[in-house]
């Protein structure tokens, strides 16, 4: 009967433990950038949030302008509806980074500017489709 209490007292040990660590875990993530709310343009300057976000919208076309000197700085309005965000970026840029692309930034609103760390670009719709349907492959067969 002792050995039963011993193991119940393991087990709920064991239970709150790991209770503890998931809300320690959640309250205190270890790394800040993995932690971005995602808001509208309008929200973010109408509210002038500080803290880390992701925002999506299109790039305004002609807007985008690559620094001389270094090949990696860009900037480039970021269009939401009739909103619209002045963004700096000056890392590697995806290949499908374009005028009138749907993009996703990840950053800090600094005095009216939105400086991103993180660029991320929707697929163009030649990749869209939904593969699980076959009539969609438009594929021809070849006799042999």
């Amino acid at each position: 009967m002792q050995s039963n209490k011993k193991f119940m007292m393991m087990i709920v040990g064991v239970i709150a433990v790991v209770i503890f660590w998931i809300g320690w875990v959640s309250s205190n993530p270890a790394d800040e950038k993995a932690m971005a709310t995602f808001v509208s343009v309008e929200q973010l300057i109408d509210d002038n949030i500080d803290q880390r976000t992701k925002l999506g919208g299109l790039v305004k076309d002609g807007s985008i302008v690559i620094s001389e000197t270094n090949y990696l700085d860009c900037t480039f309005i970021l269009k939401e509806g009739q909103n619209e965000l002045a963004v700096k970026y000056d890392r590697t840029r995806p290949d499908l980074f374009t005028d009138g692309a749907e993009v996703i930034v990840t950053g800090q609103y600094i005095n009216g500017t939105f400086y991103a760390d993180e660029l991320q670009t929707k697929c163009a719709s030649r990749y869209e489709g939904d593969l699980r349907d076959e009539n969609a492959y438009n594929l021809t067969e070849i006799d042999t």
